[in-house]
């Protein structure tokens, strides 16, 4: 901890030290954070080159899931988003969740063929992640994976092709995080609660597909490399209990996810359907594909 006003007078009595050079002893642990925050942005800089150095793939998928994989290995870390003050946009490539991959993949496949800086991954991020791209309070971050893929589909990043894959409809009542406050810190003022209900609301009153996990295999021949698939749930009032990225292997699907239970970034020994049907929580599966973005001159 720096030290406080108090601490540096009662040190200033006791020593004949100059008041300059108790002023610069105080200093010492504000500099050595600022050393540590720098260093950090440096570091993701250095990787965000690395992988704009990647060569440029023909489709937006093969990049996505290129993109993923430089991500193999990289550990597991929860709730990456959460904990701040203030929302604010969050950049990681040391330690990712099954979003954060998902998400840091998309930008970084769209800023290599669209806009291959920083700034330009930033601002992918950002519009993903937050509703029109406006970061406004815990609220205006996308939390629930159909809001997620309904805001996305609308800006025409990507599109819901579960449906087409032999998808049925998925009626289901969403309001887990509503009926659940006591676990989210953040929904605490009833201001930002009522618009999480809001969200909710809306989303149910939309049609939503899901393909039932014992009909993934017939549709894992017409899944593409970089699709992204999300796990429907068992589990009362949530829409998705995890996500990731479809890799081909033949005719068959894989899943490149960030692990809980290995705690990294995998690629997944069974093939798409065998591993849904290993996890009775996950009931189905919603798969979107990118859409093809505008190549940068």
């Amino acid at each position: 901890m720096p030290f406080t006003t108090s601490e540096i007078t009662t040190f200033m009595k006791k020593s004949a030290r100059p008041a300059s050079s108790v002023i610069r002893l105080a200093l010492i642990p504000l500099c050595w954070l600022l050393s540590l925050t720098i260093q950090a942005q440096s570091g993701i800089h250095r990787l965000f080159e690395q992988k704009m150095d990647l060569p440029e793939s023909g489709s937006i998928g093969t990049q996505m899931l290129r993109m993923s994989e430089t991500f193999l290995g990289v550990p597991y870390v929860a709730a990456t988003l959460e904990g701040n003050p203030t929302e604010k946009l969050v950049c990681k490539f040391d330690g990712l969740d099954c979003t954060t991959l998902v998400e840091s993949s998309v930008a970084l496949a769209v800023a290599k063929m669209e806009n291959p800086t920083f700034e330009g991954y930033k601002n992918e991020l950002t519009n993903l992640r937050y509703r029109n791209g406006d970061i406004d309070g815990y609220a205006s971050r996308l939390h629930y994976f159909l809001d997620w893929l309904y805001e996305n589909e609308k800006r025409g990043r990507m599109e819901d092709i579960t449906a087409k894959l032999g998808g049925v409809p998925y009626r289901k009542e969403i309001n887990f995080m509503s009926n659940h406050a006591n676990l989210y810190p953040a929904l605490a003022p009833t201001e930002v609660w009522e618009k999480i209900k809001e969200q909710e609301n809306e989303i149910n009153k939309r049609e939503h597909s899901y393909i039932p996990k014992t009909e993934i295999q017939k549709a894992e021949p017409i899944m593409k490399n970089g699709d992204i698939v999300a796990f429907t749930s068992s589990i009362a009032g949530l829409d998705v209990n995890h996500m990731g990225v479809i890799t081909k292997i033949g005719n068959r699907a894989y899943l490149l996810h960030a692990s809980l239970a290995d705690k990294k970034v995998i690629l997944s020994k069974l093939p798409l359907a065998e591993y849904v049907a290993s996890v009775p929580k996950h009931t189905g599966i919603i798969v979107a594909r990118l859409s093809e973005p505008k190549t940068h001159e």
